[in-house]
């Protein structure tokens, strides 16, 4: 049964990769709407940079170690799958679901251990870098935005832009917060702030326009 749940689950985010890609994380994530709020608070900020787009190669490794490689020694060892990432990392979970249920069910808060202590150590940490870090969490760190990623180019929607026109300015890149080095690379989120930037870009409703790659 976990078996066929996984493949289930599985083929949904398969969909919508092909149907939203990065999308998701630009318009339906709340994890990414809070760390841009966080964003918004007045301080220094820092800027993307070549270090940082090196960096969100980090959420594929963690992608791999935590989604795929130990959930299966974890199978093999004790009989059950366990979800490494939620269990020992995800800061969202902490946030949207661990801290509800504890303000409600005073049995849980009874039972807190170094774990809980530990996943809420890194949503502080989460939610401090988010105050001078444009989505640190979405960038660096969250497996689902890398997978999602992979789908970015085949997706139904997206941000394209008109290759036989465009001079290369590269305004649409400087415009964006995210790691983009192109327009609608893996690191785009289609968010559409570049669009405001060049009347060369426009949101696709539509499968990608081969013809202007």
């Amino acid at each position: 049964r976990d078996r066929l749940r996984s493949r289930g689950l599985g083929d949904v985010y398969k969909r919508q990769g092909l149907l939203f890609g990065r999308t998701v994380c630009g318009w339906l994530c709340p994890f990414g709407f809070i760390q841009e709020l966080l964003y918004k608070i007045p301080s220094p900020k820092f800027t993307k940079n070549k270090a940082m787009r090196t960096l969100t190669k980090l959420k594929y490794i963690i992608g791999l170690l935590f989604v795929i490689i130990l959930p299966v020694i974890f199978f093999y060892v004790v009989g059950v799958g366990a979800p490494a990432f939620c269990k020992y990392i995800c800061p969202a979970g902490t946030l949207e679901a661990a801290l509800p249920l504890l303000s409600t069910n005073p049995f849980l808060k009874q039972n807190l251990g170094m774990l809980f202590n530990w996943k809420l150590f890194l949503l502080l940490v989460t939610v401090i870098a988010s105050i001078v870090i444009y989505r640190p969490f979405c960038r660096f760190i969250c497996p689902l935005g890398a997978f999602y990623s992979l789908f970015n180019k085949l997706s139904y929607f997206g941000i394209q832009v008109d290759n036989v026109k465009c001079i290369g300015c590269d305004a649409c890149i400087r415009k964006c917060k995210m790691d983009c080095a192109k327009v609608g690379d893996r690191e785009c989120i289609n968010c559409g702030e570049c669009i405001d930037t060049c009347c060369l870009l426009y949101t696709s409703p539509s499968p990608r326009d081969r013809s202007l790659s």
